[in-house]
């Protein structure tokens, strides 16, 4: 019996035009009534996740794992219960990375707002905090270590084609300290050690008495395989690429096709 649904929003719970059906609104309020816990679990920062997580409407406490596994909050009263970031001596390291790739911008997430680190703020990373409603600042990296802000995230940004080549060059001596993962075609992370969706889901699912037999995680994209491996049900969007599909359990709709309420009518509500 599932009892807690992790659902990733981009590509996932979100259409192409970064929105949420009204069918996907409807049975995530239907699984919620039910009482089975509902869970975005996204790459997003708090800013790109809450205006979403309020269209949905669900009149219990829920929660959200945000930035890739990095937070986890409660919808009570938006109170983070985990907080997991980088060391800020590893920040001058990476900068250096950008000395080769002056197209490329180092995007620096923090609880608030967003630092860039670069030339000029990319086309890329402008589009990444439109549509995630973040505050940007562009800043070099002494101004903002004097502000002493905790950096939860580091991601490298910009077009995909010279990011590709970013990422060949350094993807293995980056994970040597960091976790990475391509979450995008324009943007390259380094969370910290350790930290994924799937790690924080397993937390909250044991805060919860949950066992991950109970889970059900959909996600389409490659930093969505862990926690896809995790949950006892696995189901992979349509539109979700050869690899995320081949980790899956079943495969569901595309985010055109409000996937998300497909699978959930389909193998927790059996309506299907």
């Amino acid at each position: 019996m599932i009892k807690l649904i992790a659902i990733d929003m981009d590509g996932t719970l979100l259409n192409d035009k970064k929105e949420i059906s009204t069918e996907n609104k409807t049975i995530l309020q239907e699984a919620a009534h039910a009482g089975i816990k509902i869970v975005l679990c996204t790459g997003r920062p708090k800013s790109g996740i809450i205006p979403y997580f309020d269209q949905l409407h669900l009149s219990d406490e829920e929660y959200v794992i945000g930035n890739n596994g990095c937070f986890t909050m409660t919808s009570k009263d938006w109170q983070f219960l985990r907080l997991e970031g980088i060391a800020m001596e590893h920040l001058e390291a990476l900068e250096a990375l950008l000395v080769d790739f002056p197209q490329l911008n180092l995007v620096l997430f923090t609880t608030d707002a967003n630092y860039i680190l670069g030339q000029d703020i990319n086309p890329q990373a402008k589009h990444d905090a439109e549509i995630e409603f973040s505050q940007i600042f562009h800043t070099d990296l002494a101004s903002f270590k004097e502000k002493n802000i905790p950096v939860l995230v580091p991601i490298f940004m910009g077009e995909p084609s010279i990011l590709d080549r970013f990422q060949e060059r350094f993807e293995k001596q980056l994970s040597q300290d960091f976790n990475t993962v391509r979450s995008l075609d324009y943007a390259f992370e380094a969370l910290p050690i350790g930290v994924s969706k799937a790690k924080a889901l397993k937390e909250l699912a044991q805060d919860l008495g949950i066992e991950a037999k109970e889970v059900m995680a959909i996600g389409d994209g490659n930093n969505d395989l862990e926690m896809l491996q995790f949950a006892g049900l696995a189901v992979a969007m349509a539109n979700a690429n050869d690899t995320v599909k081949k980790k899956a359990d079943y495969i569901t709709g595309s985010n055109e096709e409000s996937g998300v309420a497909k699978a959930i009518l389909d193998y927790v509500l059996k309506k299907g």
